[in-house]
């Protein structure tokens, strides 16, 4: 700016997050522009605030429409960071914004007021600084979505590792279980078999205790048999 310092327009981008809330059709749609006067900055600016939305709603079903506006609000305050020495697209750009709309009139009006105020304001001027500003902002989020695109790529990386831990580890409980499954398969039979196992053992057991009994009673039975005979017939 010409003699002027630019600190003198305080709230600079401040009609701009507004109209951002707004839900008016002029502000959402770039339609309501005339084709034939639209200067190329304004179409710049929107690649920039308006397809990234687009692009992210067919990206994410949980990107809402608050959301982005929200990030068009700091990316609006990281442009204002950007902003150069000299009235140019950007004061443009936000005195039409204060207007209430930015359309074709609100645009020739502002640039129309601001050339009062720094002669060297021209369309050319506009063009140039709206396109650096656009493409200055492309750069930005170029270079933090390559950045996100390699901490999604790590993070996927821990997604497949851990998935595949965790795979592996039940896997491996499954196959626990199955051999357990089989081992208490085996135990039941073997429950089920114990008595005919030991069951011949103890009936070989119990026959010969009862014989065993037999015998000594006889014999028994015959000592006392004799032991009669001696008592009766000895003298």
């Amino acid at each position: 700016m010409s003699g002027e310092p630019k600190s003198n327009y305080s709230g600079i981008l401040s009609s701009l997050k507004k109209l951002i809330f707004e839900d008016s059709p002029e502000t959402t749609s770039p339609t309501t522009i005339d084709p034939s006067t639209t200067n190329k900055e304004t179409k710049a600016v929107e690649d920039v605030t308006k397809k990234p939305q687009t692009d992210l709603m067919q990206n994410s079903a949980s990107i809402t429409v608050t959301d982005v506006k929200q990030m068009k609000v700091k990316v609006l305050e990281m442009l204002e960071k950007m902003n150069e020495p000299n009235l140019d697209f950007f004061e443009v750009w936000n005195a039409a914004a204060e207007m209430g709309n930015v359309d074709t009139n609100s645009i020739k009006a502002a640039f129309t007021s601001l050339k009062y105020v720094d002669k060297s304001l021209d369309k050319e001027k506009l063009l140039r600084s709206g396109k650096h500003y656009a493409d200055e902002l492309k750069k930005v989020i170029d270079k933090e979505t390559e950045q996100k695109k390699t901490q999604k790529q790590n993070v996927e990386q821990n997604l497949i590792a851990e998935k595949a831990n965790l795979s592996n580890e039940v896997k491996s409980i499954e196959q626990n279980i199955a051999d357990l499954q089989e081992k208490l398969l085996n135990k039941q039979k073997d429950l089920k078999e114990i008595n005919s196992k030991y069951e011949p053992e103890i009936k070989d057991i119990d026959n010969k205790i009862a014989i065993g009994n037999a015998a000594v009673n006889e014999v028994i039975a015959d000592i006392q048999k004799t032991l009669n005979i001696i008592e009766t017939n000895i003298n």
